[in-house]
């Protein structure tokens, strides 16, 4: 099922990890907007005095986008599922996945400072 969410997070990231553990976080990256470790996965987007960002948060089987993802990795989901969060919410948006790791991609409609984000989660092949 999609979901999405319009938000205008602290520090302006969003945070992709098991849906029970917030896992390892990555260490900070100048000019990366996208950084990962096994079990967590940050996002950066539109800075948050700026507005909002719309983060969408799908299964892979329902997406069929032509273009090139910004990020293609996996992700260690121990508890068969993911969530989004950020240093103040824990919990924003879930999504079961049925596999302890899942294939991850994440498309964003600019290199820097993105405003719209689209996050397929799908088993590990």
């Amino acid at each position: 099922m999609t979901d999405s969410i319009q938000l205008a997070p602290p520090n302006s990231l969003f945070f992709l990890s098991d849906i029970e553990d917030d896992g390892a976080g990555p260490e900070f990256a100048p000019d990366r907007l996208i950084l990962s470790t096994p079990s967590c996965i940050s996002i950066g987007c539109l800075a948050f005095v700026d507005g909002k960002t719309t983060l969408t948060l799908a299964p892979s089987t329902e997406l069929d986008l032509k273009l090139p993802p910004a990020f293609t990795g996996f992700l260690k989901t121990p508890d068969r599922g993911v969530r989004i969060s950020t240093v103040e919410h824990p919990s924003l948006l879930r999504l079961t996945t049925g596999t302890v790791s899942s294939k991850v991609r994440i498309w964003v409609n600019r290199p820097i400072e993105p405003d719209r984000i689209l996050i397929g989660v799908g088993a590990a092949s």
